[in-house]
């Protein structure tokens, strides 16, 4: 996966779980207790993991040059 389509799809999930994160507090859920806000953040997480380590990987690259 090239990292702008990992980047587009973080910005993509993090705009889902921004949206379960403000219907599940106009519901007065805690976020920790919505399934679907806890799963969703997962998801977004190992994004953020992947991102970071294509990030290193790019790098570390540049610096073999």
């Amino acid at each position: 996966m090239k990292k702008e389509s990992l980047n587009e799809k973080l910005e993509k999930e993090q705009e889902i779980l921004r949206k379960l994160g403000e219907e599940a507090l106009k519901n007065g859920i805690p976020l920790t207790q919505d399934e679907a806000f806890m799963t969703q953040n997962r998801k977004v997480d190992e994004l953020v993991v992947k991102v970071i380590k294509e990030e290193k990987r790019n790098r570390k690259k540049q610096r073999a040059r």
